[in-house]
């Protein structure tokens, strides 16, 4: 994947009158760059990477030859979704303009825009194309990270035996030969091949003239075809034999082979020397016996003398060591009797094709072991002169394939990994940006609601949207909790009290059938967690259970104080943990859904009943305020998941009280920050029916231009995430100022650093009545009335 440079730019169409003008005086006066182009061929013609958006009219398209613009669109790398305004004089909808779905199909990412149209609207439209670009930016930037960057299982890659080795294959140099060289080799690659480090880097044409050809063709066409291969060769320049399985680690065009060998000289030597067994004369014979005595007692292989009519006469001690038979029992049974039944015909079927060619074969089969287990053994067999018997060598290939199987695990493990990781960004990214789009519905919702607007009807109609709104912030913080971003108010909690607390709630959503029982300790101390969310989590919980029990049983809540040590719970660090558990009786998991329990989206409850965030979300709680969630089920006799929480340093904090209407009137100056104008209007508002005067500003350099001017507000409420600086450095210089100034920092992520400890901080989105009492805790810390 290319890196292309970043770009706001836009490009502007617009053949008829002075619309592409006004396009693009409008878009220069807020601060993004415009190029107008005079026709669809230009256009495409000025298409890139860069373009960060396209701002076309209806009629420029409508009769145009849009297939130069097609091509364009569909070769856009996968990253890309160049957004598009279309300017149009009967809107988007179906029922006014019959071709917006044919422009809607055609152009993919278009938003339509209705002429005559207000500049706000269109450059609002402008930004959020701008903003939907630079997010696709972020995009492409992970995914060249992902690709070139994967990390190295190091541990098991210098461990191995195995001699294993990546290559880069050239597949024609200057001569227009094959060649290869070395980029990364372990240890064993050196002690199994003869190689010095110095060959790392070094085309093998060069630094080893003498080696011969078949290496090239055969690492040539593994790069080329990537169709793996395993076989055994000798080397003359080596001066050694291997046994090879060599297969492509990359995409074609990188040209990268892995290599994973073995030095079987040895035992190539020793299958040479039983072939010359068969052709010495005579009277060397006894020379040779004894030699070929110590090479059967203690060569590590399985050596056996057999007939072809099933039987076996010698077998050397290694059939014992590898398969724990002894020579009564390999010798007593023919050895059609130890194969696996699978394997049996086509091992059969190789030793009769031997027998007729009086050639040697190798195969590959499966072969019984006394304790009842089957290993698997590769076998190279050759035909004695008498016609009658042949030599069988046995090596045992359990431990390669074991290691072959860890390196496959390895990898599942690394994509599985990346794959949640990237899962995470974007789930992170997205829902930090509805929660800027639900603060301002929220927060009109509940003025709508306070103030009683409306007959009795509407007032439902308000309730109705203020519960989708709630869920919606509830799907979003559960989004927010599985990346492990949303904000947390990690404070000293009283989780007996909190269970209590919420018992009644627990025990009314669980219905009747559902006996609710509380077991907690007399003496648990506070835990650090977000109150909030952990009520969230622990009704999410309770919720679980109610579903895991159709026909009704028992939920036990129990708390309880514990101390983890070292390697007892996976991924929680020795220390003291308030444990807060769920349990029921219901139907249990088998080990596959336990398996998979806090994978995001999974879930048992069947479509339209369960979004399959609920434990993610609680297990990414629990992670993020630094314990874990663990989980213990058996089919039909229920689930107690629990939650460790660490055990607080400092006691838990009495919630200052909320001030009452009569003190609300003439609080002073609040001064609001937000680069969002509906975010900032909406709390802006709700300040106002606080009894504070509001002054706003849309970035933290207006903010601090306003204090330079003069304004000397009580009150600093501010996003963090805003072009320019940060929500962070703006409370940091503004309290430099104005040392008494109380200061509410809002956000939808949890990464604000530099943060100082007392600044208090509220979640997007969030109601009036949250906003006063976050400040009322607020005024408690600088002394304010």
């Amino acid at each position: 994947m290319k890196q292309s440079k970043v770009s706001d730019e836009a490009l502007v169409l617009a053949p008829r009158g002075r619309d592409a003008a006004i396009a693009e005086n409008m878009l220069g006066e807020s601060g993004i760059a415009a190029r107008t182009v005079n026709s669809l061929t230009e256009l495409v013609a000025e298409l890139g990477d860069e373009t960060g958006f396209v701002v076309v009219t209806e009629e420029a398209i409508a009769t145009a030859d849009l297939r130069p613009l097609s091509a364009w669109l569909a070769q856009q790398e996968e990253w890309s979704d160049l957004p598009f305004i279309l300017l149009t004089n009967q809107g988007g909808g179906l029922e006014r303009n019959p071709a917006a779905a044919r422009h809607l199909a055609f152009l993919g990412n278009v938003t339509f825009l209705e002429r005559p149209f207000h500049p706000t609207t269109f450059v609002s439209l402008a930004r959020a194309a701008v903003r939907g670009r630079r997010r696709q930016y972020d995009a492409r930037a992970r995914l060249v990270s992902l690709r070139e960057g994967e990390e190295k299982y190091r541990t098991l890659f210098e461990s191995i035996e195995a001699g294993f080795c990546v290559a880069e294959v050239n597949q024609a140099d200057d001569q227009g030969r094959i060649d290869y060289r070395i980029i990364e080799a372990n240890p064993a690659f050196y002690r199994q091949s003869g190689f010095t480090e110095d060959i790392i880097g070094n085309w093998l044409r060069e630094a080893t003239p003498m080696l011969e050809e078949h290496w090239y063709q055969t690492y040539g066409h593994v790069a080329a075809t990537g169709e793996p291969r395993r076989f055994e060769s000798g080397s003359d320049a080596l001066g050694r034999w291997f046994d090879v399985y060599a297969f492509r680690v990359s995409d074609a065009d990188s040209q990268r082979i892995a290599i994973l060998f073995n030095d079987i000289s040895a035992r190539r030597l020793a299958e040479q020397r039983l072939r010359e067994l068969n052709d010495t004369l005579e009277q060397q014979v006894a020379a040779r016996a004894a030699e070929r005595d110590r090479l059967w007692n203690l060569s590590q292989d399985m050596l056996a003398r057999a007939d072809y009519s099933g039987m076996m006469s010698a077998v050397s001690p290694a059939w014992t060591d590898v398969l724990g038979w002894s020579e009564q029992d390999l010798l007593s049974r023919g050895y059609a009797s130890f194969m696996h039944p699978e394997d049996e015909a086509a091992t059969l079927a190789a030793i009769g094709t031997m027998e007729e060619t009086r050639q040697p074969a190798r195969f590959e089969n499966r072969i019984a072991t006394s304790d009842g287990g089957w290993k698997s053994i590769e076998w190279t067999v050759a035909p004695e002169p008498d016609g009658v018997n042949f030599i069988a060598v046995g090596r045992d290939l359990s431990l390669a394939k074991a290691r072959e199987a860890e390196l496959d695990a390895a990898r599942d493990a690394l994509r599985q990994s990346q794959k949640m990781e990237a899962m995470g960004s974007l789930t992170g990214g997205v829902a930090h940006d509805f929660n800027n789009l639900l603060t301002p519905i929220v927060g009109s919702l509940d003025m709508l609601k306070r103030k009683g607007v409306g007959n009795e009807r509407e007032q439902r109609l308000i309730d109705g949207a203020i519960q989708s709104a709630d869920r919606a912030r509830t799907l979003v913080q559960r989004l927010l909790a599985f990346a492990r971003r949303q904000p947390l108010q990690a404070v000293a909690v009283d989780v007996v009290q909190l269970v209590e607390n919420m018992a009644g709630l627990i025990e009314s959503t669980t219905g009747p059938k559902i006996k609710v029982s509380v077991d907690a300790e007399a003496a648990v101390p506070p835990a650090t967690a977000d109150p909030n969310q952990l009520e969230m989590a622990l009704l999410n919980l309770a919720v679980n259970a109610r579903d895991a029990m159709p026909d009704g049983g028992v939920l036990r809540i129990g708390a309880s104080f514990e101390r983890a040590g070292s390697d007892e719970i996976a991924d929680l660090k020795v220390g003291d943990y308030v444990r807060l558990s769920v349990s029921d009786t219901g139907t249990g998991m088998d080990p596959e859904t336990l398996r998979r329990a806090v994978e995001p989206f999974f879930s048992t409850k069947g479509i339209g009943k369960g979004t399959g965030l609920g434990l993610s979300m609680v297990h990414g709680l629990a992670a993020q305020l630094g314990g874990t969630l663990t989980i213990e089920s058996q089919p039909g006799e229920g689930t107690e998941i629990a939650l460790w929480l660490p055990v607080s340093a400092t006691p838990t904090v009495v919630k200052p009280e909320e001030p009452k209407a009569s003190e609300r009137a003439g609080r002073g100056i609040a001064l609001v920050v937000d680069d969002e104008f509906l975010v900032r209007f909406s709390t802006a508002d709700m300040l106002s029916d606080m009894g504070y005067e509001v002054v706003e500003a849309g970035s933290g350099e207006e903010a601090l231009q306003l204090i330079a001017q003069g304004l000397e507000p009580i009150l600093l409420v501010t996003d963090h995430l805003m072009p320019g600086i940060t929500g962070t450095e703006l409370v940091t210089e503004v309290r430099s100022r104005l040392p008494t100034i109380q200061v509410l920092i809002v956000s939808g992520y949890a990464d604000l650093e530099g943060l100082p400890s007392d600044v208090a901080r509220l979640t997007k989105p969030f109601r009036a009545d949250e906003l006063e009492s976050m400040l009322a805790v607020t005024a408690s810390t600088v002394g304010q009335p």
